[in-house]
């Protein structure tokens, strides 16, 4: 019952934040109707669906890489995802849907380069995603040296999150946090041995190696989709898996639709805040995820130590 109250406050705040507030159990007139149910509903569905995506990457990438400080980005897909889009962008500048394209292809070229690491185990894999990250963000220093500069803004506003030109139809991005989520239930049992340590989860009958390449792709191919439509959102991987496991404990079964639920809201949450701080201009929310993010990464790390 709480969570979803919970939910419809969310759901309310980010339908009536903006520019201008608008009661969304009082609209009101046809204008303020089409603001709230063809701009600011969909946005807010993007919203939910790639925050939710994140959430679960992060929860998988932590059993993956044994890191409980690990997030979707720290393998490099997020930079060789941004590549990908600047080299999109000046191929085409005037085509939105290349950029996107050129999210999706280099997040796949990343996802690959990835992949060739995953039988070195969880610390090698970490330290090959730490080298591919420095890569990438070189090639992105490149690319962006050689754009025109009409492009520079549209690719900065992306690299910093930008839920305003998602690409990527509703719908696709809705099925795969079901999908994603359904997945991750189904290997849930597993998870929940492997923390027990390799050793421990190979003498209960997990088959260590095809469960992290499983993950690994799992987990990327949802990192791809959700950098794709929103591009770059840091911390939300990190922050909402953590705080799950401080409230629920570390089962799957309860972590995982928990965290893609909280990482929908908590985006939700920062999408409105984006739009509504320095209104009518827009924050890009990578900002504000950062500003929340960084002070609980920090105390988290303390408190490890």
């Amino acid at each position: 019952m709480a969570g979803a109250c919970v939910l419809l406050a969310v759901v309310y705040i980010a339908l009536g934040a903006g520019e201008q507030w608008i009661n969304p159990l009082a609209a009101g007139d046809a204008m303020n109707q089409t603001i709230l149910w063809e701009l600011r509903f969909p946005r807010l569905l993007t919203a939910f669906a790639v925050g939710g995506m994140l959430a679960l990457a992060g929860a998988w990438f932590q059993v993956l890489l044994g890191n409980p400080l690990a997030e979707p980005y720290v393998l490099g897909v997020a930079g060789s995802a941004s590549a990908g889009a600047v080299a999109g962008l000046m191929l085409m500048p005037e085509s939105a849907w290349v950029m996107s394209a050129g999210a999706f292809a280099g997040a796949w070229v990343g996802i690959t380069a990835v992949m060739l690491f995953s039988h070195l185990g969880a610390n090698r894999m970490l330290l090959a995603g730490v080298v591919l990250a420095a890569f990438w963000s070189a090639v992105l220093a490149l690319l962006l040296a050689l754009l025109p500069e009409q492009g520079l803004f549209r690719a900065f506003s992306w690299m910093l999150g930008d839920l305003s030109h998602s690409d990527l139809p509703i719908a696709v991005l809705l099925l795969a946090w079901g999908i994603a989520l359904a997945c991750g239930l189904l290997l849930s049992r597993s998870l929940d041995r492997l923390l027990l340590g390799e050793r421990h989860a190979e003498a209960l009958g997990v088959d260590v190696r095809a469960l992290r390449q499983r993950l690994l792709l799992l987990a990327s191919a949802v990192t791809a989709l959700a950098v794709t439509a929103a591009g770059t959102i840091g911390f939300v991987g990190l922050v909402v898996p953590h705080l799950i496991r401080l409230l629920f404990g570390s089962l799957h079964r309860l972590v995982l639709p928990s965290s893609a639920v909280c990482g929908g809201l908590l985006l939700m949450l920062a999408d409105s805040a984006a739009r509504t701080i320095i209104a009518p201009a827009e924050l890009p929310v990578g900002i504000l995820t950062a500003i929340i993010g960084v002070p609980v990464f920090l105390f988290l790390l303390l408190r490890r130590t």
